[in-house]
C-alpha cells in the first residue's frame, strides 16, 4: 500500500492517508454506502460531501491539504439525520471546517453507529482543526 503524509503548519501531522481507499476531490460529492472507509482529500475550493443514510459502521475522513484559510470541508447528512459534534446533534445540518478557520494538514473522521437513545446517527469519531455547524 501507498501512504503519504499530511503534515499541518503546526509540526502535527494528521494520520497517514492509504492512496488506495483516498481520493482527491474538487467541487461536490455524494457518497455511497460503498465509499466507507475512504478518505476524501481537498487541495483548493469548497467541497460539499452529501452523506448517505444513516448505516451502522459507515465511516468516512475528510483532510485538507491546501494552503491555510485555501478551502473549505462541508459534511452535509440528509434531511432527517444529524451530525453529533460542536455541542449537538442538529438534524439536517452541516458539519463546517470553515475557510477562515482551516488549515493544512485539518481533518475530520465520521462514522455511523447507534447512539444512547437507540437511534443510528452520525458521529464526530476524531478531528484535527475547527469544526463549526452550519446556522
Amino acid at each position: 500500500m501507498a501512504f503519504y503524509e499530511v503534515t499541518g503548519t503546526t509540526g502535527v501531522d494528521a494520520p497517514s492517508i492509504d492512496t488506495n481507499r483516498s481520493e482527491l476531490v474538487q467541487g461536490n460529492k455524494t457518497l455511497v454506502a460503498a465509499d466507507t472507509g475512504k478518505t476524501f482529500v481537498v487541495k483548493r475550493g469548497t467541497s460539499i460531501f452529501t452523506l448517505p443514510a444513516t448505516a451502522v459502521g459507515l465511516v468516512y475522513t475528510f483532510a485538507y491539504i491546501g494552503d491555510d484559510a485555501g478551502g473549505q470541508i462541508q459534511v452535509s447528512p440528509v434531511a432527517a439525520d444529524g451530525i453529533a459534534a460542536v455541542g449537538s446533534a442538529v438534524v439536517n445540518k452541516d458539519l463546517i471546517i470553515a475557510t477562515a478557520t482551516i488549515k493544512k494538514g485539518d481533518w475530520v473522521t465520521i462514522c455511523s453507529g447507534v447512539g444512547a437513545t437507540g437511534v443510528t446517527a452520525w458521529f464526530v469519531s476524531n478531528h484535527r482543526g475547527v469544526l463549526t455547524k452550519e446556522a
